[in-house]
């Protein structure tokens, strides 16, 4: 029963080239490549019997592929390298059970085992990679992810070749359609396409159709969208529907079948149509193309005025078990690597075993305060607190040292008591910035087992998700950092840690923000250190593995890491900017999990579409708090992580409440009651970030007047009166409500007609 990651493997020599090219097998590599996938995945078979674990491959094209040379990787790190760089291990191909060798014919399949008695492919969560190369960059010519495995059921694409996928009896080395299957589906004849709730929304209904005509499940949808009536001769060459969001997995024949797409331009007329395969695949013939128009107003805006900052939090020096000295790094990172750091965090370890003394502790943070330059670059020092064997805590900025050592700390805390260190940190804040702490290279057995305490949920606020490798020498940027932290972070989430993922080089040589492109964005105000450690405090962060790709964000107008309360499903808007042409994106892909219940899973995803917009129509039960994150893959294979945002849904706002001045906060509105609009004046005590938004007595939103960064002192808004649709309310009772990151203000608002 597979649990681990790949064990060794071994190439089968295949036939020699030459002798193929006499049997006049056209062999195709590049773009043609691209028709050979991952078709089915057997990663639990009963009992401990790893040497069964398979992955089929299928030829879904025209043309014969040569495979030799070929490797299957999964998201372990080995030997310090993900599949995205490098698919380490050759493959096996099992000719005893599927016979004819690296030479993979049209509408053939193929198999690859693992030939030690090692699990090669998790139980739990888990990405497979086909790779047509085993150097770097690998070449990833298809990647399937699941989540969890059924024993002795494999993960299959309905049809064969296909991206639908579902667990089912095994068919190893055969198609996944019963014999003889030669009836398509029946056509959809009652496709409708209306206005969703929300601008930029329409709404999708039709009646599923059978797998053979009108009895049965079919396989999968293929659903197009254009802006004219689509026909049978333009089906194939207008947009997928998956640049928006992906077709759902048809229903039982005669159900009825419903699927919002989102984030469509308001001021188009959108046609959609439809095909229907079974497994085979049979497919259908097309649907009627019906078209609409979304509701006018505009979209969610992902730009909250921010700026994208880039630097890494986890490196070292010869203070510890690095080299050179704390200002020798930040000059490194900020004048010499290849591509310069925004900002840089020394974190030399905090114990003698690894070469920390007190002197060197002071010092360095000297250093750190003297290479600051507000503006320009961002010097941070701190401590990495604690063994590899129960996990290392990155700690910046504090003005002692933590440790167990005798004679060589601050303050005491021993060495496997995290939640002693939570509360020290607490009690031992910098003078100027706020209290953060980073998990590094977490897995989910680290920190005593992730346990939950109110001061760790209070200090720690980041977690790393790519991580080193720390020994690199690269200073071209050319290794890539270790993932498959996955776990860990959603583990975390679920207990109820509220924490944001960086990327971290944790560079032990003089490499400091040049051995990868790993980084970490941060969404700040301005490039100053007050800023980017507030930013981190809030957990306005994302962890990248490109070193300039851009993540706006926005979730009902709040920022990458809030927490906040909704009464309806929320919105949320990304858009991914690189100024690299080849660094496209390839996929967005949303999860959701239920804090203390349940990890997330993928709810939602669009394919080659920088921006995704989406809206949750499975809203939580009253009382529960919902995180959502965002994973993006680029097209070089680089994935970004988003910080979650925390929504605790409610039936509707609170009471409205009055000015908050024990907070420094003040909210009015004139005239009230109005029959126009409002002027709305708000004063904050310190610089912040939030939103002033209006809602109507339910508690749905009615408009959003402004979100992003605040600063301190009076402001003056106006609402002109309308809706985000651009309709005008009718007459009642409203509430305006700002929120900030220092508490929430309300005023009741009655508007008449």
């Amino acid at each position: 029963m597979g649990h681990s990651r790949f064990g060794s493997v071994r190439l089968v020599p295949s036939l020699l080239p030459a002798l193929l090219a006499l049997a006049g097998l056209a062999l195709l590599s590049g773009a043609a490549s691209a028709q050979i996938r991952i078709n089915e995945i057997y990663a639990n078979p009963p009992g401990s019997t790893e040497l069964e674990e398979r992955v089929e491959i299928y030829n879904a094209g025209t043309t014969a592929i040569d495979v030799t040379g070929w490797a299957i990787h999964d998201a372990a790190t080995i030997d310090g390298n993900p599949a995205p760089e490098r698919c380490r291990l050759p493959e096996d191909f099992d000719t005893a059970v599927c016979p004819g060798g690296a030479i993979i014919q049209p509408g053939e399949f193929r198999l690859v085992k693992g030939t030690a008695a090692t699990a090669w492919i998790n139980n739990s969560t888990e990405d497979i990679y086909l790779c047509s190369n085993r150097t770097i960059p690998a070449t990833v010519v298809h990647q399937v992810s699941y989540l969890s495995t059924v024993e002795g059921s494999s993960y299959s694409a309905l049809p064969d070749g296909s991206s639908s996928f579902a667990w089912r009896s095994l068919t190893l080395c055969a198609s996944n359609a019963p014999p003889g299957d030669v009836v398509a589906p029946a056509a959809v004849i009652d496709l409708a396409a209306v206005p969703g709730a929300f601008p930029g929304e329409i709404r999708l209904t039709w009646t599923a159709p059978g797998d053979d005509g009108g009895t049965g499940t079919a396989s999968a949808y293929i659903m197009r969208v254009a802006h004219s009536a689509i026909t049978g001769g333009t089906f194939d060459a207008v947009a997928d529907i998956d640049r928006w969001i992906t077709e759902p997995l048809p229903s039982v024949a005669a159900t009825p079948e419903t699927l919002f797409v989102f984030g469509l331009d308001p001021d188009s007329t959108w046609f959609f149509a439809l095909k229907t395969q079974d497994e085979v695949p049979n497919t259908s013939i097309i649907s009627n193309s019906p078209g609409t128009a979304p509701l006018p107003g505009t979209l969610l805006n992902p730009d909250l005025g921010f700026n994208a900052y880039f630097g890494n939090l986890h490196s070292h020096t010869s203070y510890s078990d690095g080299v050179q000295t704390p200002t020798d790094a930040y000059n490194y990172a900020r004048f010499t690597a290849q591509t310069p750091l925004d900002f840089l965090a020394v974190t030399d370890h905090n114990h003698t075993t690894a070469g920390m003394s007190l002197p060197n502790y002071s010092q360095g943070l000297s250093q750190a305060a003297a290479a600051n330059s507000d503006g320009n670059f961002v010097a941070i020092y701190g401590q990495e607190w604690g063994l590899a064997v129960n996990g290392h805590v990155n700690i910046f900025e504090a003005p002692v040292l933590f440790g167990w050592d005798a004679g060589n700390y601050d303050v005491f805390v021993a060495q496997t008591d995290y939640a002693g260190l939570y509360t020290a940190a607490l009690a031992n804040p910098p003078s100027s910035y706020p209290v953060i702490l980073e998990w590094c290279h977490p897995a989910t057995g680290d920190f005593n087992s992730l346990q939950l305490t109110n001061d760790g949920r209070a200090s720690v606020h980041l977690m790393c998700l790519v991580n080193g490798p720390s020994q690199s020498t690269a200073t071209d940027e050319s290794d890539i950092g270790n993932t498959n932290f996955d776990g860990a972070f959603n583990e975390a989430l679920r207990v109820g840690y509220r924490v944001s993922p960086t990327g971290d080089q944790d560079n032990h040589f003089a490499t400091w923000g040049a051995s990868s492109e790993s980084r970490t964005g941060v969404l700040a105000t301005a490039k100053t250190k007050s800023a980017i450690l507030s930013a981190m405090a809030a957990r306005r962060t994302y962890a990248t593995q490109d070193h300039n790709a851009v993540v706006k964000f926005s979730a009902n107008g709040h920022a990458l890491g809030e927490a906040f309360t909704a009464s309806e499903g929320i919105r949320i808007a990304i858009e991914v900017t690189d100024p690299d042409p080849t660094d496209a994106v390839t996929e967005i892909d949303l999860f959701r999990g239920i804090t203390g219940t349940s990890i997330a899973t993928k709810v939602a995803n669009s394919m080659g579409n920088n921006v995704f917009n989406w809206r949750d129509l499975d809203r939580p039960p009253d009382g529960t708090e919902a995180h959502y994150y965002l994973r993006v893959k680029m097209a070089d294979n680089q994935s970004i992580w988003t910080g979650p945002v925390y929504v605790t849904y409610e039936a509707a706002p609170p009471t409205a409440v009055g000015p908050m001045p024990e907070l420094g906060i003040t909210l009015s509105a004139r005239p009230n009651p109005t029959s126009e609009g409002l002027t709305v004046e708000f004063a904050l005590p310190r610089d912040d970030a939030g939103s002033l938004a209006l809602y109507d007595l339910s508690g749905r939103l009615v408009r959003t007047i402004l979100a992003g960064p605040l600063a301190a002192g009076p402001h003056t808004v106006a609402w002109d009166g309308h809706a985000e649709d651009g309709s005008r309310p009718s007459a009642g009772i409203f509430f305006l409500k700002l929120v900030t990151r220092e508490g929430q203000v309300e005023r009741k608002v009655l508007l008449l007609r």
